[in-house]
């Protein structure tokens, strides 16, 4: 929105519009002096933090690469314990055939066994026989034995004959059966010794692939752990590197937005330092003006004493009268907020303004050339108010009314203030619609702004004249 002075302001030559949407500064009798765009801020984002994303990044590469290495290894002891689990498996797999043919042969033991013992039974009888026919012989070598065990009777006859006859089938009944009781021990025996052997040795193949199985088990979950912290480090570094990228990136962005800002500022600096010398030029032109009113009443008058002069002014011709004295009223907010907007555009100088109008304020502020005339806040106030107020924001908050209305109820002329370091430090005019009118720093102009975005530290309001 473009804001304007006066038509007898006009009249003077030089008169400023600020336009605070478009940030642009016109001359109303000259060229415009466009602003860049005032540039959206951005993270600040350091050097250091840029450079310790590097190293973490690298960290964690580090550590990736060293997992990978150990897995690696890990992989390499694992294939190790397979194969021996695998040579454990052929021992067990030997030793159970092994086992099988101890089996085997223990069956045919003791059908050897069986067998044996059919023969020892055998040769106890022939044995059992023989002393049967022996004892009724009367005798074990008597001859009726002899008749009654021998294949061919006619040949014992002859008595040598008889005689040998005998002895040979009571040797060999006897030997028979110790033979055939010999054999069926050892035959048991030996089977019995086989199975025992290869069960023991079936039992230690047993136990070694076991031992092999937990090893690898072991080594498998090894493995895992490894590879659970490799992938865990994986995501840490892809992390790492996201985090890298979007601070480089932001870097950039914040590299490019100082550039911006300084060129900004710079433009603002010099539109500003136009901006001083047109209201310089305007407020001694409304000096000029006064001084010829006044001179020219002085001549009407017959003379007179002469008025102040360099730091403060008769009012205006367009200000018209203050608010007067008496209690508030509506219509006198309405009038202390018109006559502040006269002054839209002017610089803000330290301790500058009174009722009367800008002035230097002796010259105090550090970024206005000495003479510039323009108001500080309390200054403003006390213009727009036409009040002899003392010139300190912290004093009018309880000097200029006693009424402290709440944001909900306030009216045009109201004066709202800002706390800074602890004391009432700003103090703006309430010109209706969530916006009021300040001088607000050295280097800035009166301007309108939104009373929530002033500044931080909103002490209260006060209605003058309560």
């Amino acid at each position: 929105m473009h804001l304007r002075r006066t038509a007898a302001r006009r009249v003077i030559g030089v008169t400023l519009a600020l336009t605070s949407v478009t940030g642009v500064l016109v001359g109303v009798s000259g060229p415009a002096a466009a602003l860049p765009p005032k540039p959206k801020p951005v993270p600040k984002v350091t050097q250091g933090q840029v450079n310790a994303a590097h190293a973490a990044q690298d960290a964690v590469a580090t550590t990736v690469g060293r997992l990978g290495a150990q897995v690696a290894q890990e992989q390499s002891e694992l294939d190790a314990s397979r194969g021996r689990e695998e040579l454990a498996e052929q021992r067990v797999a030997l030793a159970i055939s092994q086992l099988e043919d101890a089996k085997t042969a223990a069956e045919a033991a003791q059908a050897r066994v069986r067998a044996a013992n059919q023969r020892v039974v055998t040769a106890h009888r022939n044995f059992v026989a023989y002393v049967q026919a022996s004892y009724a012989d009367g005798q074990v070598t008597g001859t009726t034995g002899s008749l009654l065990t021998a294949q061919d009777p006619t040949a014992l006859v002859d008595r040598n004959t008889l005689e040998q006859y005998e002895e040979a089938s009571q040797i060999n009944a006897i030997s028979a059966m110790q033979a055939a009781t010999v054999a069926r021990s050892n035959a048991d025996a030996a089977a019995r010794r086989a199975v025992q052997d290869k069960t023991a040795k079936a039992a230690v193949a047993k136990a070694a692939v076991a031992a092999a199985h937990r090893e690898v088990a072991a080594e498998q979950i090894q493995q895992q752990q490894l590879q659970a912290a490799q992938n865990t480090a994986r995501t840490q570094l892809t992390a790492a590197q996201e985090q890298l990228a979007t601070l480089t990136h932001q870097r950039g962005l914040y590299l490019t937005y100082v550039a911006q800002q300084r060129a900004y500022q710079q433009a603002v600096a010099r539109a500003a330092a136009e901006a001083r010398a047109a209201a310089a030029a305007r407020a001694r032109a409304i000096a000029e003006q006064a001084a010829a009113r006044r001179q020219q009443r002085h001549h009407h008058s017959g003379g007179g004493g002469g008025g102040g002069g360099g730091s403060s002014y008769s009012p205006p011709v367009s200000s018209g009268p203050g608010p007067g004295g008496g209690g508030w009223t509506a219509a006198k907010g309405r009038l202390a907020v018109k006559r502040a907007k006269e002054w839209l555009g002017t610089p803000y100088i330290w301790a500058g303004g009174n009722k009367y109008g800008p002035t230097t304020g002796g010259c105090s502020d550090p970024v206005a050339p000495c003479g510039t005339v323009g108001f500080d806040c309390s200054g403003l106030v006390l213009f727009a108010w036409d009040r002899g107020w003392t010139h300190q924001a912290a004093v009018q908050h309880h000097q200029a009314g006693s009424y402290h209305p709440s944001p909900s109820h306030f009216k045009p002329g109201d004066l709202l203030f800002w706390k800074e370091d602890g004391g009432i430090g700003h103090v703006a005019i309430y010109i209706g619609g969530g916006d009021v009118i300040q001088a607000p720093q050295s280097g800035d102009v009166v301007k309108i702004t939104p009373w929530r975005q002033v500044q931080p530290g909103y002490a209260g309001a006060t209605r003058p004249l309560t």
